[in-house]
């Protein structure tokens, strides 16, 4: 019989089997992933902005990190900025990441940032990947402003590269009549959505032989289970897989079945 140090790591492994901090050659790359990767890459490319969707954890993220991670840091100046509300205090986070003494006022701050983009672009400074998360939360002056900082030279190019991620909502809403103008800036857009069932099994089997567990931790049924109760979203599986092997080792069990998945789930 297989030990059950075998089947059911550590629980320093099993954070390293579901955890967030997975290196980049190591992710699941199914097709939906793939393919963001490369209309994240084109974005940048053509620096033309891009609008991606998707459900609270199927990976948006990741996905853009997975292509950011390989621009050279010579070429590139990524900046990361999420879950802001004010247009105020994104243009302020946007204004210290690109190292400059923001202003106080808002349009200020704006024209400060925008002249910046100008010069940098003019005197061939390093490309601007700006990427905002959560952008369903913005406000529609920061939406406008991040509008008008893609245009330069009397359009014919842009000087940074603009990438709005957020849930579903933000689709809907740049939909309005308002945002006309800000829809045909974003000419990339793609709606991330969850693993099927078969890629719900390669997942968990490959972050669990990633980390040194067996592939064969979870029995076929409970793998039917997991893709069941977390519809295919990655964050979710990680979560329940996650919780799942802290109980089997507490319990000195071998394998995962169904049984030790409900209890998980009445527990919630």
């Amino acid at each position: 019989m297989t030990k059950t140090k075998d089947r059911i790591s550590t629980v320093q492994s099993i954070n390293d089997a579901f955890g967030k901090n997975i290196a980049t050659e190591n992710l699941f790359k199914h097709h939906q992933f793939e393919e963001l990767r490369d209309v994240i890459k084109t974005s940048i490319n053509e620096k033309i902005g891009m609008l991606l969707t998707g459900g609270p954890g199927v990976g948006k993220t990741v996905a853009v990190r997975s292509v950011t991670d390989e621009l050279a840091s010579h070429k590139y100046t990524v900046v990361y900025l999420g879950q802001d509300r004010s247009s105020t205090n994104v243009l302020r986070r946007f204004a210290v990441a690109l190292g400059i003494q923001p202003k106080f006022y808002r349009d200020r701050l704006a024209m400060q940032i925008s002249q910046w983009l100008l010069d940098n672009l003019s005197t061939g400074g390093k490309e601007i990947v700006l990427i905002i998360d959560e952008a369903q939360l913005l406000d529609d002056n920061a939406l406008e402003e991040f509008r008008l900082m893609t245009n330069a030279d009397y359009d014919r190019e842009s000087p940074l590269t603009i990438i709005l991620m957020g849930q579903p909502a933000l689709r809907l809403r740049l939909k309005s009549a308002d945002f006309e103008s800000l829809k045909q800036r974003f000419r990339y857009r793609y709606c991330l959505e969850g693993l099927d069932q078969d890629e719900t099994v390669n997942y968990i089997q490959l972050r669990l032989s990633i980390a040194g567990a067996s592939p064969d931790t979870f029995l076929p049924e409970a793998l039917q289970y997991i893709f069941q109760t977390c519809q295919g979203v990655p964050r979710r599986i990680n979560n329940l897989c996650s919780l799942a092997m802290l109980k089997a080792k507490s319990k000195k069990l071998e394998t995962i079945n169904v049984a030790l998945l409900k209890e998980l789930a009445d527990l919630d």
